[in-house]
């Protein structure tokens, strides 16, 4: 990393930061920031008056300073990071030149990852079969991870753009002074801007912020991506004729994700969808207002009789636009026959937006089916080079076409996801309505099997054209109408899979395809059962064996493909078993439904629902991919991006294309897998061992201990993440005051908050201690199985980054908030087992110090961590005076701006960690 360049940036703007504090919030309170700083950094250095000189001045401080200290530093850190992204799209570039001057391919990239094909033996004529395997996607989720307002981070989008302006080499003195001035405005405006929300989002409001990072982002960035598939399998095949096909697409869950979230209704599904598809619509003209100039090729060049034939028959439908096409592009049959497609596309766009009503009819003046538009693309291309336009028809418009293919009319494909219970609690009043079973829900499996599997093998309406029962079940049944109605209007692309949190046996399943079947879009949708706790991953394989064995069942996936989709969820078994127990259950499960499927003769796609933090499933994606299963992947793989995540990887345009570039390589190398020898059936059995240590002491403190539940609501922020308005879905499941009640985002957010990252090592000091015995030999066997393990190597490297994010110094700051009591039974706990995880990390590694391998992600922190000690200390101070907080405060609003205060200091390590939940 250019540490020179990168310094230069962030000297530049903390003076651009601290000029705006100065000028807008005065001198006074530009000199208390500069205040606490330097106490915060005196007190990690050792100074001893600093520490409670700090807290005094922080005990004492008005309500608006504490906002304006908490401002400052949060500000901060959203203003280094950009610069910490910028200074890796520098090192990035200078690796790809390096590379491009060895005549070697970038690591991870995708024509590394085509190479290592061709060495594993794949040839020119069976390229073409792994390609068609080949399905990726990524999933937007909403996700209540974000901390950052779309109006936040839309400004610093504006800065990251200017930065890189500032790396152009040609950028003259004058120009390079416009461009400072002009980030000292952003700066300006970020300051003004409020840092949190007023209020929840809205589920719309989620949908249009996932379908920001399309617009500004991916729908670019896609098609240079499937150029350099093409290029790179030209390049190493030169004699294969292949079609890269759809490879990569993208999936989202806003507005289609209804567990636990109320607001997501009917209405709000179909307003999703027409959302998409009229950004879709949009951004396909935008890229052809861009193309259409390039197409000036004269009318002597001559036109397919193809071509001429599809413009006369589109003439007849808009005879006077074409008029006004014809005068206004004269003897260019090209950029008239692109013209009018643009045309047709603004009709399908206008009819797009209003409510869906029962009947439909297409419109002969719009496209019914992006397959048209993808087709007259494809008569244009052939035209072009009929023409001698082969550059412009393989360049620009192969991009736009692949842009048509990907994205569609649909954009993204909407996941739909609901509860097992709701679904039993609708066929419950379906089959009271018909007398079938007074009592659906206590049935027996085996008398629910036979029921439903009645339902699927006779040939009869479940419901009504109205449904009538109760608004519960309307909701249910009405959602798979929705999908008809989707289906009818923008095609099968725009939902294709529906999921069943907290699936438990066959009859969870077969009662989506009754309901599915009903409804008639049965064929459309993969029934996929999610697999979210310990206990539920131990029992996924034997439930999709007994599913793949029922008839009816078998008989849906013969008209899918022999294709069945398995979400494993990574949050909730993680909050179950911790980390390493749940690594370890997910690794397995995925064997062992790959096994299932390969038994049945059946393709399996394996979607992973990780989440950004590593105790939510997250870290480096490719390193994960890697670490799985091979014969889990093979080519296939969806996984959700969340929250914060989604920022992170797609913000800049450079390093949405390294994540995505990367992704596609790990999964691509997967069609063949390398025949190197597998881990031992020993690894197996240790793995087992230790996840069996891990998980008793983990549930010994988080489902055990009584006081655990205490000390998270009292020594942590868990209430003001509570009041974050980060998404429109409830932060618990239920009412209740039980770790089992709170959802994993706000779980985890917590620990990250006061520094102790629980849910990413707790445990596993206990599990590598116990199992070891303080035998070296046994100690030396460890080491060996994690060298020939990815799975544990990665899960090794994860933990140690979470504990050296992790500060007991802080945390125990935090934990004088709570009683003593709570604190002197918990907080010992704690710092025991964080001690014993690192003292068996390096005992594994064989290092003095954690992140010894990664110096500049050491170094990363280590000048993270002064910066913030003053959030952490004002978010305790506030913390502590809103507990004791008097009548007269909650009433004279010093309360609220005290909580006010509290909710941006959060924001502020949130963006100082770079992560949340």
């Amino acid at each position: 990393m250019d540490r020179e360049a990168t310094s230069a940036q962030v000297r530049m703007l903390g003076d651009l930061l601290g000029g705006t504090i100065a000028s807008i919030e005065g001198e006074e309170r530009f000199a208390l920031v500069e205040r606490v700083r330097s106490l915060a950094i005196g007190h990690r250095d050792g100074e001893q008056h600093a520490g409670p000189e700090l807290t005094e001045l922080l005990r004492n401080v008005s309500p608006d300073d504490a906002l304006v200290l908490a401002t400052a530093f949060a500000a901060w850190f959203r203003l280094i990071n950009l610069a910490e992204d910028q200074a890796l799209v520098r090192q990035m570039i200078a690796e790809r030149g390096q590379a491009a001057a060895r005549h070697e391919p970038f690591t991870d990239s995708i024509a590394q990852s085509i190479d290592r094909l061709a060495s594993r033996g794949v040839t020119a004529d069976r390229i073409g079969d792994v390609l068609d395997g080949l399905a990726i996607r990524p999933v937007l989720t909403a996700h209540p991870t974000e901390s950052n307002r779309r109006t936040i981070l839309t400004k610093l989008n504006r800065i990251s753009v200017a930065l890189r302006r500032l790396d152009q080499e040609t950028l003259s003195p004058e120009a390079r002074g416009g461009v400072i001035r002009y980030l000292g405005e952003e700066v300006a405006s970020l300051w003004l801007t409020d840092e949190t929300r007023t209020r929840p989002p809205t589920v719309i409001d989620e949908v249009r912020n996932g379908l920001y990072w399309i617009d500004a982002v991916l729908f670019d960035l896609v098609p240079r991506l499937y150029r350099e598939m093409d290029e790179a399998i030209s390049r190493r095949f030169p004699s294969a004729s292949v079609d890269v096909g759809r490879f990569l697409t993208f999936g989202s869950w806003i507005g289609g994700d209804r567990d636990g979230n109320p607001n997501v209704t009917q209405q709000v599904t179909e307003q999703t969808l027409r959302e998409h598809k009229l950004l879709a619509i949009k951004l396909l003209r935008r890229s052809i207002d861009r193309l259409h100039a390039h197409l000036s090729v004269g009318e002597a060049r001559g036109t397919t009789s193809a071509l001429a034939e599809r413009y006369q028959a589109l003439r007849d439908r808009l005879p006077d636009e074409a008029v006004e096409i014809e005068r206004r592009y004269e003897a260019q049959p090209h950029r008239q026959f692109l013209a009018l497609t643009y045309r047709v596309l603004l009709i399908t766009e206008d009819r797009a937006g209003g409510a869906w009503r029962t009947d439909h009819h297409v419109d002969p003046q719009s496209y019914g089916h992006p397959d048209e538009f993808i087709a007259d693309l494809q008569l244009l291309r052939d035209s072009l080079r009929h023409a001698g336009g082969a550059a412009i028809a393989d360049g620009r418009v192969r991009d736009l076409q692949v842009q048509a293919e990907v994205f569609g009319f649909h954009l993204a494909t909407l996941d739909l996801r609901q509860h097992a219970r709701r679904h039993r609690d609708a066929l419950g009043a379906i089959f009271r309505r018909y007398g079938d079973t007074d009592d659906y829900g206590s049935l027996s499996e085996e008398d629910k099997l036979t029921l439903l599997n009645n339902e699927l093998s006779i040939d009869r309406p479940l419901t009504s054209a109205v449904l009538d029962f109760d608004d519960d079940t309307n909701e249910t049944l009405g959602l798979f109408r929705i999908v008809r109605r989707a289906y009818e209007r923008m095609g099968h692309q725009a939902i294709d899979t529906y999921i069943i949190s907290m699936t438990e046996q066959v009859s969870d399943v077969l009662a989506v395809l009754v309901m599915a079947r009903d409804a008639g879009c049965a064929d459309g949708l993969d029934v996929v059962p999610l697999f979210e706790t310990v206990d539920d991953l131990e029992r996924a394989p034997r439930v999709l064996d007994d599913l793949l064995r029922t008839p009816t069942y078998r008989e849906h996936i013969r008209h899918r493909g022999d294709h069945q989709q398995v979400m494993i969820g990574y949050s909730d078994s993680n909050k179950d078993g911790g980390y390493l127990t749940a690594t370890w259950q997910l690794q397995k499960a995925q064997r062992a439904l790959a096994a299932v499927a390969d038994e049945h003769g059946i393709e399996l796609t394996l979607f992973h629902g990780r989440g950004g933090s590593i105790g939510r499933g997250g870290g480096p994606a490719n390193a994960a991919i890697r670490a799985q299963p091979p014969e889990s992947v093979r080519g296939r793989l969806r996984l959700t991006e969340q929250g914060e995540v989604v920022a992170a990887r797609y913000r800049d345009p450079a390093l949405a294309h390294r994540h995505l570039e990367q992704l596609i390589s790990a999964v691509l190398v997967t069609a063949r897998p390398d025949r190197a020898k597998k881990t031992t059936d020993r690894a197996d059995v240790v793995l087992d061992e230790l996840s069996d240590l891990a998980r008793v002491a983990y549930r010994n403190l988080v489902h055990d201990d009584p006081h655990l539940i205490d000390y998270l609501h009292d020594a942590t922020p868990l209430a003001a993440i509570g009041q974050l308005n980060l998404a429109s879905r409830p932060a618990r499941r239920q009412a209740g005051r039980s770790i089992d009640d709170l959802r994993a985002i706000p779980w985890v957010f917590a620990w990250t908050q006061c520094r102790i990252h629980l849910p990413a090592w707790f445990g596993i000091g206990t599990a590598l201690h116990t199992w070891t015995r303080d035998d070296e030999d046994r100690w030396a066997e460890l080491r060996a199985i994690t060298q020939e393990s990815p799975l544990l190597r990665v899960t090794f490297d994860n933990v140690e980054m979470s504990l050296a994010k992790a500060d007991l110094r802080i945390a125990a700051d935090y934990a004088r908030l709570a009683r003593a009591e709570v604190r002197d039974a918990v907080l010992p706990q704690l710092i025991a087992e964080h001690d014993r995880t690192v003292s068996g990390l390096l005992r594994i590694t064989g290092h003095d110090e954690l992140l010894a391998h990664d110096p500049d992600l050491a170094e990363v922190l280590r000048l993270r961590d002064p910066y913030l000690d003053p959030l952490h200390a004002v978010q305790v101070a506030l913390l502590d005076r809103l507990q004791h907080a008097s009548d007269e405060d909650r009433t004279n609003g010093h309360a609220d701006s005290l909580s006010q205060a509290i909710l941006v200091a959060t924001n502020g390590i949130a963006a100082g960690l770079r992560n949340t939940g």
